[in-house]
């Protein structure tokens, strides 16, 4: 499990600059376009410094943001007080978390971040309605790690992709320091499925104008992501 509490106030700061904001406003465009957010009930998992949780509390969803560290979690709670910040597990949600108890699950570029992303997925089918449906985000893997590459010609070179944990070059950033899980595409898709999530949605922001490309490869997108449903 990779300890946001270290990197906390960094990643405050790397999120007021603008961090994970194309990943947040994808995921409220995708909900905005499928389904009325005013008074749906909301459980965001791996919430951080509760952005996307107070943006979709704003917009008169009922939010709830989970997270495992509490200094991130300090910050959301300063940030907005009308969701319901709680300190907990995504992977083994706290025992009040009742069953079918949510019209959506969200997770945000959370994934990467955890050994067992399968067990989040679990959770989420557990406590989202039936007829609810969760959407996620990840960094995409099959560009955004340090093992894909352009080349001079245009193309880009990808290696390495079987699972793994990883660190990116440099220092004081926040792969260089925290880190990475990477998993292939195949794995989350299979994963999500395995767990009962239908009518699977894929996405690939970048190439979306509620997402901007990647500034350094415009034909190159910097997320992945799917929406599921549970019948």
């Amino acid at each position: 499990m990779i300890d946001y509490d270290s990197f906390a106030d960094q990643y405050r700061e790397m999120v007021r600059k603008g961090g994970p904001g194309r990943a947040h406003r994808f995921i409220i465009s995708r909900l905005e376009r499928i389904t009325s957010l005013s008074r749906a009930s909301i459980c965001d998992l791996g919430c951080g410094s509760g952005d996307l949780s107070s943006e979709l509390a704003r917009l008169g969803a009922s939010v709830t943001g989970v997270d495992i560290s509490k200094k991130l979690l300090a910050h959301a709670q300063a940030l907005n007080e009308k969701v319901d910040w709680v300190h907990g597990d995504a992977m083994a949600l706290p025992s009040n978390f009742k069953t079918a108890s949510y019209d959506i699950v969200i997770s945000s570029l959370m994934l990467m971040d955890i050994p067992d992303h399968k067990a989040v997925f679990r959770e989420a089918y557990r406590i989202v309605k039936p007829g609810g449906f969760m959407i996620w985000l990840v960094m995409h893997p099959c560009f955004q790690s340090p093992f894909s590459h352009p080349d001079e010609d245009g193309s880009r070179k990808v290696y390495q992709y079987a699972p793994q944990f990883w660190k990116s070059k440099g220092t004081g950033t926040l792969r260089s320091t925290l880190g990475a899980y990477h998993r292939p595409i195949s794995q989350y898709l299979n994963d999500f499925m395995d767990v009962g999530f239908q009518s699977i949605r894929t996405f690939e922001p970048g190439s979306e104008s509620a997402a901007p490309p990647n500034a350094y490869a415009p034909d190159v997108p910097d997320h992945f992501g799917a929406l599921g449903y549970k019948n």
